[in-house]
């Protein structure tokens, strides 16, 4: 029951000056003063006169009047507040990257409203020099949006593996190569613009690799070739056609070797010889049955009389009849 005389009853605050919302949320204007049943109540909002409840729903911005009247009050009891409507803020921070020594801007967007950022800056728009994870809070009245981002390293273009390779001359496959970050292009001083590159002559190989806007940069490998001390002749080629000349394919080894062992493969990485002998060769069949015509793939494994170090020798064959 609400009681109190004239004078007191012009001075309650009733509603308070000023509520807010985001829109799209159910806000409510309550009377929370206890009356009985012989106090009416009147609401006038922007979408119309509302009587005889203590809450009304504010479903839109403006200015609502709450009118009580009784024959307990000389005077009726008026008071009123204002309804804001905040539109929540929308903002869509998308991953990236951060080049070496570099610097970015993170835009919050939404120009006018409060920020604050994980590096307590309060500005729209930070500048980052770091990789890591970043989130601001813009906040538009009663309405807050938070976002995450994160700035992700690129640690130059392209770092090389090594910057000397040597080889043996014997070696079939002679590869020099750089480690890139995906999306890197690549372009060798051979016009190649693999990762990877075949060399075939001793001499200085410049790369250069270049991502996104990180700018280009550039890296030199020297190869050198050698002749190895235990060098093993292996043919690419043979044609056991039965014709007496090179019927077989072996290797000639200048050592001797405490270890040995090879094996041959086809394209599809079934084994069609084996032996751990340097005096077996191979004559283009398996298990009696003649192989066809095309490339196979040999691998060598040998430990120099001496020596505890094995060494591993891999390359193509090609089968002709």
């Amino acid at each position: 029951m609400l009681i109190f005389n004239c004078a007191i009853a012009q001075k309650v605050d009733i509603l308070r000056d000023t509520v807010g919302f985001c829109q799209g949320d159910s806000a409510y204007l309550e009377l929370k003063l206890p009356v009985d049943n012989s106090v009416s109540i009147l609401w006038e909002t922007p979408l119309g006169i509302i009587t005889n409840t203590k809450k009304v729903r504010a479903g839109k911005s403006g200015k609502y009047y709450l009118t009580l009247n009784s024959s307990q009050y000389l005077k009726p009891i008026k008071d009123s507040t204002v309804v804001m409507v905040f539109t929540k803020p929308r903002l869509n921070l998308r991953d990236t990257i951060i080049c070496k020594g570099g610097a970015i801007t993170l835009d919050a967007k939404n120009t006018g409203l409060h920020y604050l950022w994980s590096t307590f800056e309060t500005t729209q728009k930070i500048k980052i020099e770091k990789p890591g994870r970043y989130w601001v809070v813009i906040t538009n009245g009663s309405c807050n949006t938070i976002d995450t981002v994160r700035i992700k390293p690129v640690v130059g273009t392209g770092v090389t593996y090594n910057k000397e390779y040597s080889f043996c001359l014997n070696e079939e496959i002679k590869t020099i190569g750089v480690k890139v970050n995906p999306g890197t292009k690549v372009l060798w001083s051979t016009g190649a613009t693999s990762s990877n590159i075949y060399v075939i002559r001793e001499g200085t190989y410049w790369v250069k690799t270049e991502i996104n806007n990180c700018g280009a940069q550039f890296d030199t490998i020297r190869v050198k070739m050698k002749a190895c001390e235990c060098e093993m002749m292996i043919p690419n080629s043979f044609t056991p056609n039965e014709d007496n000349r090179n019927d077989y394919f072996y290797p000639v080894a200048r050592c001797e070797y405490t270890y040995y062992f090879i094996s041959i493969n086809d394209r599809w990485g079934n084994t069609v010889f084996t032996a751990n002998s340097l005096t077996s060769k191979w004559d283009g069949r398996f298990k009696g049955n003649l192989c066809p015509e095309d490339i196979y793939i040999y691998k060598i494994e040998s430990i120099e009389k001496g020596s505890d170090k094995k060494q591993v020798r891999t390359g193509h064959l090609s089968l002709f009849r």
